[in-house]
């Protein structure tokens, strides 16, 4: 059989499913791993190989996108329609060969998908790629279950001539002869886990001398034989398991390991998942629990050491990055060894190590090592509390504990599916008051929040929070959680002013009741400083936390993640505030830090990645900031879904650097995407669908579509002024825009106005060195310059340097740029020494700070060269002109527009100055 599927990875598949098919402990998975050995074998035109676990749903899952997404699927794909039709349709497209192997499939209706299995509709199905193979392990092997397009191999017993020699390979010819191996093979049914007990057991008995051994220790087939015939009197196939261990546990006892069946009967109490025995077998918890309290750790450690040796157990050692040794039982030792004793011992022992302090939170990253072991077994005692009568009650903390942990891993579908049924037992056994019932729905509005879900996230906060301030009073730190997360919520939802006198009175209470340096007291600080920015308050949200971060370092450590979320946070506010060469630093730190400790799909390092494009698009590097939101979308996609808020939020960012690079027609369409999301997912008013709206006027702008654009702000405008306010800084903002297109429609006057209204409000509100109010000033300047009003644009504009050069210093983007204009209006009044130096100066910084083919390094040796033209040097502008297409035709491409129109003032300086004139020199 494995010779026949082995061809068929080199051009010789038949396009069916291969279903290796029996029951449990008959070696399925052995001959699945074979197959992947051999297809990884030297030669091998094998280049994708997939295996994937269907034993739960949400692993299932998991592999199917992760095997498409390898296929070459995109996202848009795979979110566009049904998973199992876009897969097929790219495996069957794959230009080399492929295996996939679907594990455990005892649960055949986890494959059907939106289809049927059966007829060749559902996620696994039929192939027409020569060189593809899927292979699938089943005990389930009824024909109606697979249909006719599957092939299937039963997969029993071994022959008595195989099972002899499986024997005859562990034990050796010590144990007897072949004659004895066959007569003990057939009294083992052939079955592979039972022969591989036998042989283990006989491998070490044989090995020990005769004088030495304990008296009627079966030490050969045929002593080994009677002991099973002698045992206990079980049929069919645990039976011959149950046989086989029997004899092995004797074995141990006989060798002073008197413990052994209770603590292989314990370990069967646990989930079928990886055992941390250093943690959930620590001799004192064995004692406290009452369930092995007279093995010690040397006692411990020889018991796991003796059942190992026979194969009864398989101790693994720690994985890469944690520090927990784990032990695994096979399926069917699991079965026969498990009682209603064990699952309650065990269970206890998970929840008292959930519980320990050394485990550490579920919520940070030096505890997760821990929890990733733990979780699985905390939630399955709570999802079997009932079939293995266990008092539910006793472990929800345990379970909610675990659903905390996957959301702080970002994990926040599964954590979501997990919640759901632990809240319906809590509601049941504990009722809707009692605090794990509280929690469990805390945790799930936080869930929520992250999935996107923020009116159900809020319902959910407001109806814990009622509850909490009734029962546990309006001080009580769990009552202050629920107030601190929902301000949270309430800033996502635009309610600023809300968010801010929540988190105020928060703090209020925390800082008298919990203390200045709390946790939570910095928590909530921290949130408070994250929201003034949205109130125009920068230089109190910085002051705010650099005095967080100052303490966080100091009790925290520089790499946990509340001293990270602060540093990201001041890091925004340091590059709003001009001090770009520091912000990206500090963004550059913290997501070295987040990639090695959370990793590199986590939300946080994915935010991260997201703002530090933001940043680098500010100081111009396009390209960079592309590919960091490109990477981010990409993964934020797949990871939460195409409508999450941070996916919506990266695509609005590309959509950004796609305008800048004058890609307008993409950028185009990712603001309108990302509008009629909003619009539908959050409404017609939310802040972020009138950013959006705000963007998309911008492309439209520069695409000439003035009109619309302008449409666009007025609407966007309407909403601001009726909701906001005329004073209020989002209105403010699209005033300012407005206004932009008003100049560029040539409506000066109108534009003018606008600025000038703008500018009075801004002055007053947020100060004569707020960056708006320059800003303000700045675009002025420049409208005042097109009404060839020039005294008054040189006058607005040096009064803006002025200020920029004394808060932003020489060689910030803002004061070169402004720099850069007033150069310009020097030429027009004809001070046309005086403008050249301005751009010399500029250039010089510009080139030294951002490098030659920065486009704002650019942009000042084309004035510089239109300049040096008017100024009849004729041969050093067309020299100018020709490396600046050079580099914008590289970097921008032939059709940008400031590369038309550098070529067009090229072209136009050869017609009027033949190269070679030496009278034009």
């Amino acid at each position: 059989m494995l010779k026949d599927l082995t061809s068929m990875l080199s051009g010789c598949s038949d396009g069916r499913l291969h279903v290796l098919c029996g029951m449990g402990g008959c070696g399925k998975t052995a001959l699945a791993l074979e197959l992947v050995h051999r297809a990884h074998e030297a030669g091998s035109s094998v280049d994708h190989v997939w295996w994937v676990d269907t034993r739960q749903s949400a692993a299932l899952e998991a592999g199917r996108r992760a095997v498409a997404r390898q296929a070459g699927a995109t996202v848009e794909e795979l979110d566009a329609g049904d998973i199992g039709d876009v897969l097929w349709h790219r495996l069957n497209r794959l230009p080399s060969g492929w295996l996939l192997v679907i594990d455990n499939a005892d649960d055949p209706d986890l494959l059907h998908g939106p289809g049927r299995l059966s007829s060749g509709t559902g996620w696994v199905r039929p192939h027409v790629q020569s060189r593809g193979l899927v292979l699938i392990t089943s005990r389930d092997g009824a024909r109606r279950t697979w249909g006719p397009h599957a092939l299937l191999h039963p997969v029993g017993v071994l022959d008595t001539a195989q099972a002899a020699q499986v024997l005859l390979d562990h034990a050796g010819d010590r144990a007897g002869t072949s004659q004895e191996a066959r007569d003990l093979a057939d009294q083992l049914g052939g079955l592979p886990l039972a022969l591989r007990l036998a042989g283990t057991y006989l491998s070490e008995t044989t090995r020990t001398p005769p004088a030495f051994r304990t008296p009627g220790t079966p030490a050969d087939f045929s002593s080994y034989s009677g002991a099973v015939e002698s045992g206990p009197d079980t049929t069919g196939l645990q039976g011959i398991v149950a046989r086989a261990w029997e004899l092995s546990l004797r074995l141990l006892e006989r060798r002073g390991l008197p413990q052994a069946r209770q603590l292989l009967a314990l370990l069967a109490g646990f989930a079928d998942a990886p055992i941390p025995y250093t943690v959930l077998l620590a001799p004192d918890a064995l004692a406290g629990t009452g369930a092995l309290p007279d093995l010690d750790g040397h006692a411990l450690w020889q018991h796991l050491q003796g059942l190992n040796g026979l194969s009864l157990i398989d101790l693994q050692p720690a994985p890469p990055q944690s520090p927990l040794p784990s032990v695994r039982l096979h399926p069917l030792v699991r079965a026969t060894s498990h009682t209603p004793d064990s699952s309650a011992h065990a269970a206890a022992l998970t929840a008292r190590a959930t519980g320990a302090i050394e485990t550490g939170s579920p919520d940070t990253p030096a505890g997760w090592p821990w929890w990733e072991a733990l979780s699985p077994h905390a939630l399955h005692h709570l999802r079997h509390a009932t079939e293995a009568c266990l008092d539910a009650s006793h472990h929800t903390s345990a379970a909610i504990l675990a659903c905390r942990y996957l959301r702080a891993r970002g994990l926040t579908h599964q954590a979501r599916l997990e919640l759901a049924p632990i809240l319906d037992t809590c509601r049941r056994v504990l009722g809707e008051e009692h605090p794990d019932t509280l929690e469990t729905r805390h945790t799930l509005a936080g869930v929520l929040h992250d999935l996107g879900k923020q009116d159900a996230a809020r319902a959910e906060y407001e109806a814990v929070l009622e509850i909490r301030r009734r029962v546990l009073g309006e001080e009580h730190p769990d009552t202050l959680e629920t107030r601190h997360d929902r301000a949270y919520l309430l800033d996502d939802l635009g309610r600023e002013d809300a968010a801010r006198a929540e988190y105020e009175a928060v703090i209020e209470i925390r800082r008298r009741v919990q203390g200045e340096e709390h946790p939570s007291t910095l928590s909530t600080r921290h949130n408070l400083a994250h929201l003034l920015p949205g109130l125009g308050r920068w230089d109190a949200a910085r002051a705010e936390l650099e005095a967080v971060l100052n303490i966080e370092r100091r009790v925290l450590g520089d790499e946990h993640p509340s001293t990270l979320a602060s540093r990201h946070s001041l890091a925004a506010i340091l590059d709003h505030l001009g001090q770009q060469v520091v912000a990206r630093a500090e963004y550059e730190a913290v997501l070295e830090v987040r990639r090695r400790v959370l990793g590199e799909e986590h939300p946080s390092t994915l935010s991260t990645r997201h703002s530090l494009a933001y940043l680098l698009i500010g100081i111009g590097h396009h390209s960079a900031a592309r590919t960091e939101i490109e990477a981010a979308r990409e993964i934020l996609t797949r990871v939460l879904g195409e409508e999450h808020p941070s996916t919506v939020a990266a695509r609005y960012s590309l959509a950004g650097i796609l305008n800048d690079l004058g890609e307008l027609d993409a950028a185009r369409a990712e603001y309108e995407a990302v509008i009629e999301i909003r619009r539908r997912v959050q409404g017609e008013e939310h802040p972020s669908t009138r950013a959006a709206r705000n963007g998309l006027a911008r492309v439209l702008n520069d695409l000439g579509e003035l009109d619309a654009a302008r449409a666009e702000l007025e609407a966007v405008l309407n909403i601001e002024c009726r909701v906001l306010g005329d004073e209020d800084l989002s209105t403010l903002m699209t005033r300012h825009n407005l206004a932009g297109v008003l100049d560029d429609l040539g409506e000066l006057e109108l534009a003018r106005a606008e600025y000038e209204a703008t500018l009075e409000v801004r002055s007053r509100v947020q100060g004569e060195e707020h960056p708006s109010t320059l800003a303000a000033r700045y675009n002025l300047a420049g409208v005042l310059d097109s009404l060839l009003l020039l005294d008054a644009a040189r006058a607005e504009y040096e009064a803006v340097l002025n200020i920029e050069r004394r808060v932003l210093g020489d060689e910030d983007p803002s004061t070169l740029m402004t720099r850069h204009n007033l150069a310009g209006v020097l030429n027009d009044l004809g001070q046309k020494d005086v403008a050249r130096a301005e751009y010399e100066a500029v250039l010089e910084i510009r080139r030294s700070v951002l490098g030659d083919e920065d486009l704002a390094t650019l942009d000042t040796r084309h004035n510089l060269a239109r300049l040096l033209a008017g100024l009849g040097r004729w041969d050093v502008a067309r020299a100018e002109y020709e490396v600046i297409l050079e580099v914008r035709r590289r970097v921008l491409g032939d059709e940008h527009p400031t590369t038309l129109i550098t070529r067009q003032e090229l072209r136009d300086l050869h017609t009027a100055v033949p190269e070679g004139d030496a009278s034009l020199g």
